[in-house]
C-alpha cells in the first residue's frame, strides 16, 4: 500500500492527521501527482486548516490544467480538476475570500467547458458562485458604511470574519522548542551582545495568559532613569518598491550610488559595507531575481501588511542561503506566531499568492517540506507582529529580534530611544532619516527584578497614530490602544492604566 492509499484509508477512518501525514510523506516522494495534492486540501478542509487546503488545491489545479487545455487528458484527469476547483473555492469561502472561491469557480467553468463529467453538477456549481458572490458583495457594502473608525471597523470584520485566529499548527514541534533552556541560553547570548550588564532574559507569567510562560526582560540591578539598557540593529529593513534606498539599511541615495555588482541585478546599496553584509545574510539568494511579480502583489496591499510580506520574503531568502528551514533561524526561533482572524480577513489570502511566488522566485521545489505552506503562514505570523513599522509616510520598516523580547504596558518603565519615536514623544515634526538601530532606555527608575515594559503601541504602531502637518500625534484612545493589542499582539491588556480605563 503506498502513500497516498494510506492516506485514502485514513480519511476515510475519518484520522485526518493521519491522512495529513500519508499524503506529505507521498508528496514528498511524487510531487507531480495531482491527486495527492488534493486529497491533502481535503484533509486541511476537515481539519479546519483552509488556509493551507488553498496552496494544495491550487497546486493540484496548476498540474491538471495544463492538460486539459492541451486536450491531451484522461476523463479522470477532468474529474480530478473539478474536484480540486471546488475544494479551491471551499478553502477560499471558509477564509472569507468569497469573491476568489467565486472566481475559482468561474475559472473552473472557462476550463472544463462544462463537459459532462460523472459526479459533477454544472448547475449546482453555478448556484454556489453566485451565492459567492452575493456574500462578498453583502459584506463588502456593509464594510463601505461603516465609515473609518478602527474599532468599529475590527468589531464587525469579527462579526463577519469566520476565520479562526492561530497560534502554533499543533504539528509543529519547534513552537514547543520555545521556551526550553537550550532557548533561552541562545538568545540570552544574543541579548548580551546589544545590552550591557543592567538586563537578563527571562521566563515570566501573565495571569490568564493562554501561554503558561513567555520570555520577558528583567532588570538585574537598580536601573536610573535615561540608562541606556540595549542599542539593536535590525536584522533586516525593508522599504516600499520602487524607492531609491538602500536594500539592506533604508538609506535614500541613488541608483547611481552604489548597486549590486552583478550585471542583471537591479537591487542599489548605499555603500560597499551595506552590500556586503546583505550578501552574507540574504542577498545571494536573490541576486539578479525578477521581483516585479512579488512587488505587484506587495503594492495591492496596505502600507504596514504589503511590507511585512517583503519581510517575510528576506527571512525565507536568508534560509535559502543557508540552505535551512525558515523556522530554524536562530535570529527568530524565539518569536511567537499570532495571526487574529480579522487581520486574515484584511490581508490573509494576498499573502498566500506571495507565497506562491515566492517559492517560485527562489527556486525552492514546492516538495521541500522545509518550505511547506503552514511554515511560510507561521513565519509570516512571527513577523507580523514583531516587525515595527517606524515610518508610514515613507512606508519602511524593521525587525528587530531582540527589543521583541520586551513585553507592553500602557504606561511602561522603558521607551524606545530613536529619532523617530522622540519626535513622536514631544510632538515634533517627524523625521524623513532612516533608522539605523533602535535604543531601549530607562523611562523612570527601574528596581533590581522588576520587569522592563515597553509600550507597543507609542513609536511602534502607527495605526493608533495620526499625521497633521507632518506631525506625529496620538489618538489618544483607549478604546482603540485595546483593540489594537488585541488584534496585532493577541492579548488583551490588562495593565493598570486600561484596568481603570474599563472600570
Amino acid at each position: 500500500m503506498n502513500y497516498r492509499e494510506k492516506g485514502n484509508k485514513a480519511f476515510v477512518d475519518k484520522e485526518f492527521e493521519t491522512a495529513r501525514q500519508e499524503y506529505t510523506k507521498g508528496i514528498e516522494v511524487t510531487p507531480e501527482d495531482p491527486r495527492l495534492w488534493s486529497n491533502r486540501a481535503q484533509t486541511f478542509i476537515k481539519l479546519e486548516y483552509p488556509e493551507l487546503a488553498v496552496v494544495d488545491a491550487a497546486y493540484a489545479c496548476s498540474l491538471l490544467e495544463p492538460k486539459i487545455i492541451s486536450g491531451e487528458y484522461e476523463n479522470a484527469d477532468l474529474a480530478l480538476l473539478c474536484k480540486s476547483r471546488w475544494r479551491e473555492a471551499e478553502a477560499l469561502a471558509k477564509c472569507n475570500g468569497f469573491d476568489l472561491a467565486a472566481s475559482a469557480l468561474e475559472r473552473l467553468f472557462q476550463i472544463a467547458y462544462r463537459r459532462p463529467v460523472a459526479g459533477v453538477d454544472w448547475n449546482a456549481l453555478e448556484c454556489e458562485k453566485d451565492r459567492y458572490l452575493k456574500e462578498h458583495y453583502q459584506n463588502t457594502m456593509l464594510l463601505n458604511n461603516l465609515g473609518s473608525d478602527r474599532y468599529i471597523l475590527v468589531e464587525q470584520v469579527g462579526k463577519i470574519c469566520k476565520f479562526p485566529s492561530r497560534g502554533a499548527y499543533p504539528w509543529d514541534i519547534r513552537s514547543q522548542e520555545r521556551c526550553t533552556p537550550e532557548s533561552s541560553a541562545f538568545v540570552q547570548k544574543l541579548l548580551d551582545k546589544i545590552s550591557g550588564k543592567n538586563i537578563k532574559m527571562s521566563l515570566v507569567s501573565f495571569p490568564g495568559a493562554s501561554q503558561p510562560q513567555e520570555f520577558g526582560i528583567i532588570a538585574t540591578k537598580n536601573i536610573k532613569k535615561g540608562i541606556i539598557l540595549l542599542d539593536e540593529k535590525p536584522l533586516i529593513s525593508v522599504h516600499s518598491p520602487g524607492q531609491l534606498q538602500c536594500d539592506f539599511c533604508n538609506k535614500s541615495t541613488s541608483s547611481k550610488s552604489f548597486s549590486c555588482p552583478k550585471a542583471n541585478c537591479s537591487e542599489i546599496f548605499c555603500s560597499d559595507d551595506c552590500f556586503d553584509k546583505s550578501w552574507k545574510l540574504y542577498h545571494r539568494a536573490i541576486c539578479g531575481k525578477n521581483l516585479d511579480l512579488l512587488y505587484a502583489i506587495v503594492n495591492k496591499e496596505s502600507k504596514n501588511s504589503g511590507i511585512s510580506l517583503l519581510v517575510v520574503f528576506k527571512i525565507f531568502a536568508i534560509a535559502k542561503q543557508r540552505n535551512i528551514c525558515p523556522l530554524d533561524i536562530e535570529e527568530i526561533k524565539h518569536l511567537f506566531p499570532f495571526q487574529h482572524s480579522t487581520s486574515w480577513f484584511q490581508h490573509g489570502l494576498m499573502a498566500i499568492d506571495f507565497y506562491i511566488e515566492l517559492m517560485k522566485l527562489l527556486e525552492i521545489p514546492i516538495f521541500d517540506s522545509r518550505y511547506e505552506s503552514w511554515i511560510y503562514l507561521t513565519i509570516y505570523r512571527k513577523l507580523k507582529p514583531n516587525s515595527v513599522f517606524f515610518n508610514p509616510l515613507t512606508s519602511t520598516g524593521q525587525l528587530y529580534p531582540i527589543i521583541s523580547l520586551f513585553n507592553h504596558d500602557c504606561n511602561p518603565n522603558a521607551r524606545c530611544s530613536d529619532d523617530t519615536s522622540k519626535s513622536i514623544q514631544r510632538g515634533e515634526p517627524f523625521p524623513f532619516a532612516p533608522i539605523l538601530s533602535t535604543r531601549v532606555e530607562a523611562a523612570r527608575n527601574i528596581k533590581k527584578g522588576e520587569q522592563v515594559f515597553i509600550n507597543y503601541t507609542l513609536g511602534h504602531d502607527f495605526s493608533v497614530l495620526s499625521v497633521v502637518s507632518n506631525t506625529v500625534k496620538s489618538s489618544g484612545s483607549t478604546k482603540k490602544t485595546r483593540q489594537l493589542l488585541e488584534t496585532t499582539y493577541g492579548f488583551r491588556c490588562k495593565c493598570s492604566m486600561c484596568d481603570s480605563s474599563s472600570n
